[in-house]
């Protein structure tokens, strides 16, 4: 197809050369026998060249076509480079504004959520030092007007606030006010269990333990595991004596917390209630356990001597106790009254020098430089007995210890009353 119009030009050139020497031989023309070379040469130079200008006519034709081709896809092409050109600069200066558009939103949210990060500083800061003012009465004067004029800000849990205000309404007794506010705070928010417990510590409050169970277990749909509402759920079994229930409820909060020394010792509380076979054993186990949780509550501890001192075991009493007693001041902090009560007895303010040793004797009952500065302190003002106890206790712990750097005060107390007792002797 490429050659098809040579082609023709050539079928062309042969079709002349026919049709003119069919002119001549019809007579319409030279005769070809008339004809000598030179007029066939001329002839057929004539067809020839004829042939040739019709075919460069037409090549020129072709040639200017395809120029005029070239040219309009010239054209074309730039059309669409200036069109190209065009839309770039538009979405160039589209990108800029949507940039800039970004860039401000993004300025501006950051602004808000530092506002809002802010306020939700100063809410809670607020929220804080009204918790710390002592007057409950001024308390709801102050939550009061902190929900007035703290507005609607997107993150801030204003149901805790309510619970707050129920809370010191409670401590004034404004029992219908107080449940006001638990009931508002419910309606504010309805995803965490947190409005249950003040509803149902308000209900235990009035001794309505049902109601207060009846809310708890509201609670347990929200969050089936939440093992400070089952304890509750049994606290409130055990407070209307159902024991068994209250049971079942303390170890369903074991099962999703095994580490919930608060239901072991409130096992061991309910044991103790029912008194049933081997009570003691069982409640022991449970105030162990407790303890292994939590080694220094309190009131496991103190429970667990009451149950060593009901069966004479008044040592071990002590020593239970005196683990927890020990470590709750820091040791400085008892070195500090020792060397207080030190300088008050060597400027002889012996009643206050007594205070302190007295002090890091409770805290501290094997300290051997306590014992010695007591045993000296008693003998100072008189108290023989209390001086002569106090030396030979504080030897005792420094064998004990292997320490002997107070021997010599505790051997000269306890000579110097020996010497006393001789006298006194001698002198009846």
């Amino acid at each position: 197809m490429k050659y098809l119009k040579y082609f023709l030009l050539v079928i062309l050139q042969f079709a002349i050369v026919e049709l003119v020497v069919w002119f001549h031989t019809t007579g319409l023309g030279w005769h070809i026998s008339e004809l000598t070379p030179s007029d066939a040469i001329s002839l057929w130079g004539t067809v020839t060249t004829i042939v040739f200008l019709v075919f460069s006519v037409l090549a020129l034709w072709n040639v200017d076509q395809k120029i005029q081709e070239l040219n309009e896809m010239k054209r074309s092409i730039g059309d669409k480079f200036d069109s190209i050109e065009t839309k770039n600069r538009e979405v160039m200066l589209e990108a800029d504004k949507a940039q800039r558009d970004i860039v401000k939103q993004a300025e501006e949210q950051i602004k808000r959520i530092l506002d809002k990060s802010t306020y939700r500083q100063n809410f809670y800061d607020t929220l804080t030092r009204i918790a710390n003012e002592p007057d409950f009465g001024r308390q709801v004067q102050e939550y009061t007007h902190f929900l007035r004029t703290s507005g609607d800000i997107e993150g801030i849990n204003y149901a805790y606030v309510y619970i707050c205000r129920g809370n010191a309404y409670l401590m004034l007794s404004r029992d219908d006010k107080a449940l006001s506010d638990f009931e508002m705070a419910a309606k504010l928010d309805t995803k965490t269990v947190v409005p249950f417990f003040a509803l149902g510590h308000y209900y235990v409050t009035k001794k309505d333990y049902l109601k207060s169970i009846e809310i708890y277990k509201e609670g347990l749909k929200i969050d089936p595991q939440d093992d400070s509402l089952l304890m509750n759920i049994a606290n409130s079994y055990s407070a209307m004596g159902e024991y068994a229930k209250a049971d079942a409820y303390y170890d369903r909060a074991l099962t999703f917390n095994p580490d919930l020394a608060m239901a072991y010792y409130n096992k061991a509380k309910l044991t103790k209630e029912k008194k049933e076979e081997l009570w003691k054993e069982k409640c022991m186990a449970y105030l162990n356990h407790c303890i292994k949780i939590m080694p220094y509550f309190y009131d496991s501890n103190i429970n667990k001597a009451a149950l060593l001192r009901e069966d004479n075991k008044n040592a071990e009493a002590a020593e239970v106790l005196t683990n927890v007693i020990e470590p709750t001041f820091r040791p400085e902090f008892i070195m500090a009254i020792l060397q207080r009560g030190i300088a008050y007895r060597l400027i002889g303010k012996m009643p206050q020098a007594l205070n302190d040793f007295n002090t890091v004797l409770l805290y501290q009952p094997h300290n051997v430089q306590n014992l010695s500065n007591l045993s000296v302190a008693h003998f100072s003002m008189g108290h023989i007995n209390e001086a002569l106890y106090f030396a030979h206790i504080g030897l005792d712990e420094a064998e004990q210890q292997n320490r002997h750097d107070c021997d010599a005060e505790f051997n000269e107390v306890i000579n110097r009353i020996d010497a006393m007792s001789h006298t006194i002797v001698r002198t009846q």
